[in-house]
């Protein structure tokens, strides 16, 4: 049978990629203002030039770049919503009427074959066949154990400023390539995340509910605003490599943290307000995921949050090692 149209599922990854590509020509501009601006390693009438250039030229010439490529972004996801719904109008069955990718989850009620199954069976899948069914996402969002350490160090003068604190040796690294300003910025997106996820999601223990999903979410899309997609995922992915982890809660977190990401690469001109607000539609809509009472972690419009099942009582699991996109990355 010929197919006619474009398939959904690769116009939203190439809508993902181009968004990406955007987000990360602003963070190397962002780098290289702040270098410029800096000025101390190089000084006279060359430096000068090149300043100067930069900020007439090259600067905006970057900018309008990652606008085109943030518009490109914009057109081919809308072609593919475009496409979704004719696809879905005209009852076909054939590729390219999925929606979604891995990690934005949508919820459901899955395929004919899975009719008689409750919403939250583990083996049930979603609308999307694509869509990963919860023992899948257990499995599959799991990262190894790392090995941890102190920061700031013994002798780190951050030690007057920030309390110390076990962390993975990946996250000492990459904290350590942050400047004293983005140290505190980064501080202030964690402790944003958390007054944001109780006031739009109370809960009593911040753990393996909505509150914890949107939390989660909602941290990595700041972080990605702030620092950039690869080092946001670098961070949260080397945080949930702390020993001990329960196997639900380290796959909630490691999908929610994924949602989050994707929501701010796809609206990288957004607001922290607005991300929130996209955020807290993911959780409704069941984008994200919680643990349910059988341990497994299940679209967050699917389970109530008084219903939550609590983490703390499954056992971990093993994890692949991470692949980092750059071992010595920083962000100045």
């Amino acid at each position: 049978m010929p197919f006619y149209g474009a398939d959904v599922d690769q116009l939203k990854a190439l809508s993902k990629t181009l968004a990406s590509g955007a987000s990360l020509l602003t963070t190397r501009a962002r780098e290289l203002d702040s270098l410029i601006a800096q000025g101390g390693y190089w000084q006279g009438q060359d430096a000068k030039r090149f300043s100067s250039e930069w900020q007439g030229h090259l600067r905006p010439l970057l900018e309008r770049t990652s606008r085109g490529i943030e518009e490109a972004s914009k057109a081919v996801l809308t072609n593919a919503d475009e496409q979704s719904s004719a696809s879905t109008k005209g009852g076909s069955g054939s590729g390219g009427s999925g929606s979604g990718s891995g990690g934005s989850g949508s919820s459901g009620s899955g395929n004919s074959g899975d009719s008689a199954k409750p919403a939250n069976d583990p083996t049930t899948k979603a609308t999307d066949p694509t869509q990963p069914t919860p023992q899948e996402i257990l499995e599959q969002y799991q990262v190894s154990d790392a090995e941890t350490t102190n920061w700031p160090g013994d002798w780190d003068p951050l030690r007057f400023v920030t309390d110390q604190r076990v962390v993975t040796e990946k996250e000492a690294e990459l904290l350590n390539g942050l400047g004293p300003f983005e140290l505190n910025a980064f501080k202030g997106i964690h402790d944003d995340a958390f007054s944001v996820a109780d006031e739009r999601f109370p809960s009593e223990d911040r753990n393996d509910d909505q509150n914890d999903a949107f939390r989660h979410a909602y941290w990595n899309a700041l972080m990605v605003k702030e620092f950039g997609a690869d080092w946001a995922e670098d961070y949260a992915t080397a945080h949930e490599q702390l020993p001990g982890n329960p196997a639900p809660r380290e796959a909630m977190d490691l999908y929610n943290n994924e949602v989050g990401r994707n929501v701010a690469i796809a609206n990288p001109d957004a607001s922290a307000e607005e991300l929130a607000d996209l955020i807290e539609e993911a959780v409704n809509n069941g984008d994200t995921v919680v643990v349910g009472p059988d341990l497994l972690p299940h679209p967050s419009n699917q389970i109530p949050a008084d219903q939550t099942g609590d983490a703390g009582n499954a056992e971990p699991a093993p994890g692949e090692d991470p692949e980092f996109n750059d071992e010595s990355r920083t962000t100045s």
